[in-house]
């Protein structure tokens, strides 16, 4: 089937909209968590959790003969590289430049899809998807309350925007190379070798000494609060990202991430008693036209169904 579903295409939204904004759940929680947690502690912990799950649920869905058949080997790589080297990469670009550079960086998602996209399946750039982009980079730097004039252009950003197209990279590739793999199944593999790869440098920042590792307060509440970023914000928000994105293909998918900060400043407002920001909710509507424009004509697949 070469035309895009109606159904398939509202399937695929509704999924990368849930996914997002599961996702934003994750930085008031952490904002709480870090408080007493070393950053690459939590990053272990909350990968573990959410790999732990995810193992479940497949083998439950698939069954143990359909897990154990899997192609560990490159599911493994492809998520050590993208979404392990990726997350650490916007770690220590964050940590070499500002807070402001990561916001910056992930608005760029949009171009970082359409990239991948070119490179990978050929996809031709025309106007109205060009028109989208645009309005989603605008939205997304908006929607993040992002100030140009904050952000400090160097080493760190390269790290940062390198993270951000690896990223793409990998969601794209976990639809794509792993075709005989249900979306629980494409997740889980590649998580596996985020979380690989994330002890991995965890070892290294132990044995080094350089701070970050240490396991801070169990009370009931940061429990609480590690499930739900662990569970909901990382292992069902990443399955709805990789099922929607199946669905709509990396370029369309990519175009949700940038109502993400918007959903965070709304939590933030509801949870927290925090104060409403209208500019980052116009943002947000800039982005959902953006997001309008790009899937309001019929657009021919490259993904699979």
């Amino acid at each position: 089937m070469k035309v895009e579903n109606q159904s398939q295409k509202l399937l695929g939204n509704l999924g990368c909209f849930f996914a997002m904004l599961m996702w934003s759940f994750t930085f008031p929680a952490s904002e709480v968590l870090l408080e007493t947690w070393g950053v690459m502690a939590l990053i272990v912990i909350r990968t573990m959790l959410a790999v732990m799950t995810l193992m479940a649920i497949w083998v439950w869905i698939d069954g143990l003969a359909k897990v154990l058949s899997a192609p560990w080997v490159r599911g493994i790589t492809v998520g050590g590289v993208g979404f392990g080297i990726g997350a650490v990469l916007l770690l220590v670009g964050q940590k070499m430049s500002d807070p402001v550079t990561p916001a910056i960086a992930a608005a760029m998602m949009p171009i970082a899809g359409a990239a991948v996209e070119v490179i990978f399946d050929k996809r031709r750039l025309r106007l109205r998807l060009i028109i989208a982009i645009a309005l989603a980079l605008i939205g997304g730097l908006l929607a993040g309350g992002v100030n140009l004039g904050d952000a400090t252009f160097g080493l760190g950003t390269v790290f940062c925007v390198i993270g951000i197209f690896l990223f793409a990279w990998v969601t794209r590739a976990a639809t794509r190379d792993f075709q005989t793999l249900s979306s629980i199944g494409q997740t889980t593999v590649t998580l596996i070798g985020c979380l690989i790869v994330v002890i991995i440098i965890y070892a290294l920042c132990l044995i080094s000494g350089l701070g970050e590792t240490h396991v801070g307060s169990t009370s009931s509440k940061n429990l609480l609060l590690l499930l739900v970023m662990s569970v909901a914000s990382i292992a069902i928000a990443q399955l709805l990202w990789i099922w929607g994105a199946d669905r709509l293909g990396i370029l369309f998918a990519s175009l949700h991430m940038n109502v993400a900060p918007f959903y965070v400043m709304a939590i933030v407002v509801i949870f927290m008693g925090e104060h409403w920001v209208w500019s980052q909710a116009f943002g947000a509507i800039i982005v959902g036209l953006g997001v309008f424009i790009a899937q309001s004509h019929n657009w021919r697949k490259v993904h699979k169904l």
